[in-house]
């Protein structure tokens, strides 16, 4: 007995490793542009941005007599960016009046320069700039302290919340900066 076959029959045979092959090329091809997005986000991330943060911030009237005393004052700046900031002035406001504590100013002399000498750098790591602004690094601190004399301009008393302005530049981008930080006096 013979066993005839249909010749017209055509027999599909591969087709499927053709699709797997589609397939696995199409999966690679989302896996790499899912990677690359994962990679180039992070190197987009590394954009340029200078911020300035205020910590450690205090006005204290000694005895609570501002008119004979005077505010001790003392204020960390700290450049919490990924650029160089460059620190150009530092304000106290109260009552609706802002006095310059420190200014910068390239005729000053007074550590960085300034004309207002109510607060002063007293540590940190800085560079002093051509105009007497003070360069800080990503990262780095800068301290003022100083006494501010009732003739500043500001009335200040026990209990009362001032406003610390610091004012700054990204030395990178020439953006300017400001910071506000809120404190209470004490006595």
């Amino acid at each position: 007995m013979y066993v005839t076959r249909n010749s017209r029959k055509k027999v599909k045979r591969g087709l499927s490793n053709i699709v797997g092959s589609l397939l696995l090329i199409v999966l690679t091809i989302v896996a790499a542009l899912l990677i690359g997005h994962f990679v180039f986000g992070l190197f987009a991330s590394n954009s340029h941005d200078a911020s300035v943060s205020v910590s450690d911030a205090s006005v204290i009237i000694a005895g609570g007599n501002y008119k004979a005393n005077g505010a001790s004052i003392a204020v960390t700046v700290t450049d919490s960016g990924n650029d160089p900031l460059a620190i150009s002035e530092i304000a106290l406001g109260a009552n609706g009046v802002q006095s310059a504590l420190w200014k910068a100013s390239a005729s000053g002399g007074n550590g960085g320069g300034s004309t207002t000498n109510y607060i002063t750098p007293a540590g940190g790591e800085y560079e002093v700039l051509s105009d007497g602004a003070l360069l800080v690094e990503p990262g780095q601190s800068v301290t003022f302290q100083g006494l501010m004399p009732s003739s500043s301009g500001i009335s200040l008393t026990v209990g009362q919340t001032v406003v610390f302005v610091v004012i700054g530049q990204d030395n990178v981008t020439s953006q300017s900066i400001i910071n506000q930080y809120s404190v209470v006096v004490q006595d």
